[in-house]
Parts: structure tokens; sequence; C-alpha cells
């Protein structure tokens, strides 16, 4: 497919700032304007009927809340992408001057590069394509199955069976649970609806998740380059500082998707525990049924999505912080006092924790993975209480 050829160099997710496109996270003005038309849809066909409309009972009420957590946390999500434009292209500048430093001499450091940016483009396309099949099937199952049980009921005589809903939602005065064509009408609208949650939500996922593992790369071609000088019968004072400089601006680039992802992350936290929170609910109050299933599908796309943040953010601090340790062993014994003062500089700044934040309150690791498990039990037994 055309959408996955890539002209540009290695070391930038170029596959995830096509889709970041596609949903108005651009440089360009005029595409910024597509989030528009996205956001008013997830308010209008979201939002408002899950907010404002009601619910039959108590129960779809749960299933209706989880849903709007969780498709908040991706439109929201790509919004602050949006509102945080400057920042995306400031770090996506610094990457394409940190990589094509890197590429300009052939070395190991290029080398391996090369090899993993060929890695993470091709995991990225297969996981796009596969992705075509939930998305097909969680837009278009609903509606076949409501019709062929709709057809089974009339061809035997029997009552007309429940309606299946893509979402749990009462929808500006339509009787979509009983009355067919009403049915349909919604069908109609939440066919496409479906199709655009699916690709908000990836297109959040993808991006994010590309530039944590990019920026993860950067540290680990700093640490190599300082394990290639050492391996050398004798080390330059300009070598030296070439990789004192990549590692300035792989700090930089930390920073940035650090700045980046800080919001976002906040709000992954809070509404996957609401999400999480609402599943544990359902079940003690509703038990084992094939709602619980549909809502059980929103808490493993939200763990997921939780765990894999939290995962590459374990691995961007762990990869940060093996720099001091390439200092330490890069023979700073031998030489000038100078230099010996400048790695003094990056040993400090190795031991600075990098990672991404929720906020400005905790780093994203797996640790904070399982005080998530923790604070969503805590959460779940005072909803029970209350309810």
């Amino acid at each position: 497919m055309r959408f996955f050829t890539i002209e540009n160099p290695p070391g930038v997710p170029h596959i995830a700032l096509k889709l970041l496109r596609l949903v108005g996270v651009s440089e360009a003005k005029t595409e910024r304007c597509r989030c528009v038309p996205i956001f008013l849809v997830f308010i209008a066909i979201i939002a408002v009927p899950k907010i404002a409309l009601g619910y039959p009972n108590f129960e779809t009420s749960i299933i209706g809340l989880a849903e709007l957590f969780f498709q908040t946390n991706r439109f929201v999500g790509v919004l602050l992408l949006v509102l945080y434009n400057n920042t995306l292209f400031s770090l996506v500048r610094q990457s394409e001057s940190f990589t094509k430093n890197v590429l300009k001499e052939s070395s190991p450091a290029a080398q391996y590069l090369t090899k993993t940016d060929a890695q993470i483009t091709k995991i990225t396309r297969l996981y796009l394509t596969a992705l075509l099949v939930p998305a097909n099937f969680y837009s278009y199952s609903p509606i076949i199955s409501t019709l062929w049980n709709y057809y089974n009921a009339h061809q035997n005589n029997t009552t007309a069976p429940a309606f299946i809903l893509h979402m749990e939602e009462n929808f500006y005065g339509l009787n979509i649970r009983e009355t067919f064509n009403h049915y349909l009408i919604f069908g109609a609208i939440m066919v496409p609806t479906s199709f655009l949650c699916a690709f908000v939500g990836t297109a959040k996922l993808v991006s994010i998740l590309s530039l944590i593992k990019y920026c993860t790369i950067y540290f680990q071609l700093v640490t190599l380059k300082l394990q290639e000088i050492t391996q050398k019968q004798s080390c330059s004072s300009c070598e030296l500082h070439s990789v004192l400089r990549m590692h300035q601006h792989a700090l930089e680039c930390g920073d940035l998707l650090t700045t980046l992802t800080a919001p976002i992350m906040l709000l992954q936290l809070l509404l996957c525990i609401l999400v999480w929170s609402s599943m544990l609910l359902y079940f003690t109050v509703s038990g084992f049924n094939t709602q619980f299933i549909n809502l059980f599908v929103l808490f493993l796309f939200d763990t997921t999505e939780t765990f894999g943040y939290c995962y590459l953010g374990n691995q961007l601090s762990d990869e940060s912080a093996h720099i001091a340790r390439a200092v330490y062993e890069c023979k700073w014994e031998t030489l000038s006092s100078k230099t010996q003062k400048d790695l003094q500089l990056a040993l400090a700044r190795a031991q600075r924790p990098v990672g991404i934040t929720a906020g400005k309150f905790c780093f994203m690791n797996m640790e904070q993975f399982a005080q998530v498990v923790k604070t969503t039990y805590s959460f779940f037994i005072v909803l029970k209480d209350l309810f």
C-alpha cells in the first residue's frame, strides 16, 4: 500500500506521523482543521447521548459510562496531540537531526538504527493491517446479528429479538431498542462512527508508542557509541565530545517527549481506573452475561494500552540510566582534565531520571502499573459501598 511507503531516512516514526496527519495533527494549518469534524462527531454521537439522554436501567448506565470513559480517552488524547502540535514537531525535528548525525558514517550504531527502524516499521504495518479484522467485526457484527435474528423471528412467527447496539445509549428520541426502522437509522450512523473510533484510537496508540520507542533507541545509540569508543586503543577528545553532544540531543528529545505525553498519560491513568472500576461494579451488580463480555473487551483494550505505555516507559528510563555506566567505563582516567569534567557533567545528566510521566505526578513504568491496579481496587470498594 502507498500509505506504508516511506521515502524518508530511518530514525523517525514516519507511519505514525502519517496517521496523525489524517486526524489533524500536522504542521500545515489547513490540515489541522481535520480534527474539528472528528471531535464534533464524538460530541454529537457519543458524548451528548451518553451524558444527557439517559439509560433504560442501572446496568446499561454502567456500560454506557464505561464506553464514554473509553472513547473520551481516545478522542481527547488526539485533541491533546493537536494542542501540543508545536512540541510534537519540535521533537520530530530534533529526532531527524539526531539520526542524521548517526547515519553520516557507517558504524555499528548506524547499522543498529537502520535494522531497528525496519523492525518497528514492519511491526507497525502488521498491526495496522491486522486491526482491520476487529474494526470490521465491531462495526458490522451488531447489525448483521440483529438482521439475522429479526429475519428468523419473522420466518418462525416468534417474538422480535432484542436489538444489538453498537454502544449503550439513547439516541435523540429514536426507539432504537424496539423499533426496527429506528434501529437501522442508528446503525447507519454508528457503523462509520465505529470505524472512526477505531482509527482515532489507533492513531493515538501507534504514535505515542512509536515516539517512546524511538526515544529509547536514541539512548541506546549513545551507549553503543560510547562502547565503540571504549573498545578502541585510543580515545580522542573529539570523538568523545561528539558522543556527549549526542547524549545532550537525546536528553532534549526525552524532555520534549515528556512535555508532549504528560497530559495524555494523566488522562490515560484516570480514565483507565474508571473503566476498570466500571467493569468490576457491573460484575458485582449483574454478574457474568453477554453485556459483561462487551465491557470486558473495553477492559482488555484499555489494559493493553496502559501496559504498553508503562512497559515502554520503563524501557526508556532503563536505557537512559545505562548511559551512566557506559560513561564510567570509557577510559576516563586517560583523558585530559577538561574532558574528565565534561564526562562528570554527562554522568550527572545520565543519573537524572528520564521517562514519560502522568502530568507531573509520577513516571509511567511497571511499578506505576501495579499501583494503578491497587488504586482501581480501592476505588471499586468505594463504588461498591455506594451502590
